[in-house]
């Protein structure tokens, strides 16, 4: 759900407009809708919004659908899949040392060709 559909919801409980709200933040009605829309508000005017309607700054996001645990960090990375990482950089590692030998071969060429070029 958008911001702005969030606020406007919030609104309408409380029987109040997005002009009302506008002129209460110091903001013109244009900016404040532009700014909920593309979500691009501040953070302050944030604080400021859920200050004026009375309500927790949470109440602007939505949360996963998924219980968080709080002893887990939100942070966290998968654990590593030690096999495929090995596996992934073996192959890697072989091709890293194709491209080197090519860029070598590559080279010699070069330096061939340029000699010959001097000899003439």
């Amino acid at each position: 759900m958008s911001l702005k559909t969030i606020v406007d919801g919030i609104l309408k409980d409380q029987h109040r407009s997005l002009s009302w709200l506008a002129e209460q933040m110091s903001k013109t009605f244009d900016g404040l809708r532009l700014g909920l829309i593309k979500e691009s508000i501040k953070y302050k005017d944030i604080l400021l919004m859920a200050q004026i309607l009375n309500v927790s700054p949470c109440d602007f996001f939505e949360l996963p659908e998924k219980t968080i645990n709080p002893k887990q960090s939100t942070l966290a990375e998968a654990a590593a899949e030690y096999g495929d990482n090995l596996k992934n950089c073996r192959e890697l590692n072989t091709t890293l040392k194709d491209q080197l030998k090519d860029k070598e071969r590559i080279i010699s060429l070069l330096t061939q060709s340029n000699n010959e070029g001097r000899s003439l």
